[in-house]
């Protein structure tokens, strides 16, 4: 893991002080983030609502006052944990005692509980598996017999150095047992459901699954899921100056047409002088524009993941890369 972080740079993560993302591994950060909120918050058929960690009476008292209690009804909390995960790897990097992570506590009914928690493993899973390189290394870890109301069970994403943590779905019957703060005439009657991502170490997890070792013929890659990637697609334009010849000053305008055509899009760009410093962002997609470009409207759009290109036309181009990212 430590090759692997010295391969990808300080751009993405350092652990040496923590959980320090640099420009890159911020924006990898929040692109999980936003996965996270969509798929656990705004997706579930019922209804759930952020709040913070210290608002949880009120939040409740002002959800039953709107009548919005019926279960399944979820809590979404996004906070910083001092929870020790991952102690293998946290006793070679002492400061990792402290990440983001995104929980989702789901209140339902007794009858409803068990499958609800299976479901959400089922579930959750497989949501990890969609954004990896190698699917089959996101697996369920032993389920853990806390106590005789509480069972819980982690997602681990398994390397050869050994494994990670990235999320821990627990379920709790009889919730008076922990305090919950819901007024109910019956808690025996309740249960309650989470699943805990721990987004910090899931963004180390893509990392390490992304990653390709150098050759002799290539620097180190990072083949990331389209929607983790920082950037979606880049482009390498010649500086326009008064020494380059009038079709390169035509191929690197209509390249800088493109890139705004993509930023209007909401599409994460990037823009160098040289395609080594396009390959040093670890981008998917590179386009790339001939003299025969500017008479035809083709360009070349190179996948770093397959190292081919596909013919588009300028005016698809916009449509072309959504769909790649799926956005």
């Amino acid at each position: 893991m430590e090759k692997i972080l010295k391969d990808l740079g300080s751009g993405f993560l350092s652990l040496d002080r923590g959980f320090l993302f640099g420009p890159q591994g911020k924006l990898l950060r929040r692109n999980l983030e936003e996965l996270w909120y969509r798929h656990c918050v705004v997706m579930p058929p019922y209804n759930i609502f952020l709040s913070p960690t210290d608002k949880l009476n009120e939040i409740f008292d002002k959800l039953q006052s709107f009548d919005v209690v019926d279960k399944p009804l979820g809590i979404a909390v996004l906070e910083n944990s001092k929870y020790i995960c991952n102690p293998d790897i946290v006793s070679t990097y002492s400061k990792l005692n402290s990440h983001t992570v995104g929980k989702i506590s789901i209140i339902t009914d007794s009858s409803e509980g068990k499958d609800l928690y299976h479901k959400k493993q089922r579930e959750r899973k497989v949501w990890w598996r969609k954004f990896s390189r190698e699917p089959s290394r996101f697996k369920f870890s032993d389920v853990k017999k806390i106590n005789k109301n509480k069972d819980s069970v982690d997602i681990t994403a398994e390397f050869p150095f050994g494994s990670i943590v990235v999320e821990t779905i627990i379920h709790q019957q009889d919730i008076r047992k922990i305090n919950y703060p819901i007024k109910t005439n019956d808690a025996t009657n309740i249960h309650l459901v989470e699943h805990i991502t721990l987004l910090d170490w899931g963004c180390l997890a893509f990392l390490c699954d992304a990653y390709t070792p150098p050759s002799s013929s290539s620097s180190c890659e990072l083949k990331l899921n389209f929607k983790l990637s920082p950037y979606k697609i880049g482009f390498f334009i010649d500086p326009l100056t008064e020494e380059l010849d009038s079709k390169s000053q035509e191929k690197s305008r209509l390249l800088l047409y493109l890139n705004n055509q993509l930023k209007s899009k909401g599409v994460e760009t990037i823009v160098t002088k040289t395609r080594e410093g396009i390959e040093s962002f670890q981008v998917p997609l590179i386009v790339t524009v001939d003299d025969a470009s500017l008479q035809n409207g083709i360009v070349q759009v190179w996948s770093q993941l397959t190292t081919l290109a596909e013919s588009v036309h300028i005016t698809n181009l916009c449509n072309y890369v959504l769909k790649r990212c799926n956005i």
